[in-house]
């Protein structure tokens, strides 16, 4: 069985701060244990597994045209994410997904990044 095991950012550590505190405190994620790698960097954890590594790097290593459309996360529940960007100043799309069973928020984390939160019904 195949399933995601997680996703990495890689940006200068200025602003891997600032995505490091965006998925704590919107997704409720934990900064956890980290291998020492060359690089420093942040290991966030859900549900007990580390699923968001941050890796200090240089923008100029990224490519030209990204093809990363967005990544996604599940939850039980939308509200209290939804509250959380709201309160930060962060707009979002809620929809639903063409045959009424799963509810999405769609919001940019601070590199441009597109997340989509899923709950179902």
């Amino acid at each position: 069985m195949m399933q995601l095991d997680h996703f990495n950012i890689a940006a200068p550590m200025e602003i891997l701060i600032r995505v490091r505190d965006f998925y704590k405190a919107v997704l409720g994620l934990a900064e956890g244990n980290r291998p020492h790698f060359a690089r420093r960097g942040f290991w966030l954890y859900g549900n007990g597994r580390p699923i968001v590594h941050l890796i200090e790097g240089d923008t100029k290593e990224q490519p030209v045209a990204p093809y990363l459309d967005h990544i996604a996360f599940h939850t039980d529940d939308l509200q209290p994410i939804k509250e959380r960007l709201g309160s930060l100043g962060i707009d979002c799309e809620q929809m639903l997904v063409p045959g009424g069973r799963i509810e999405q928020l769609i919001f940019y984390d601070p590199v441009g990044i597109k997340v989509e939160v899923n709950a179902s019904h």
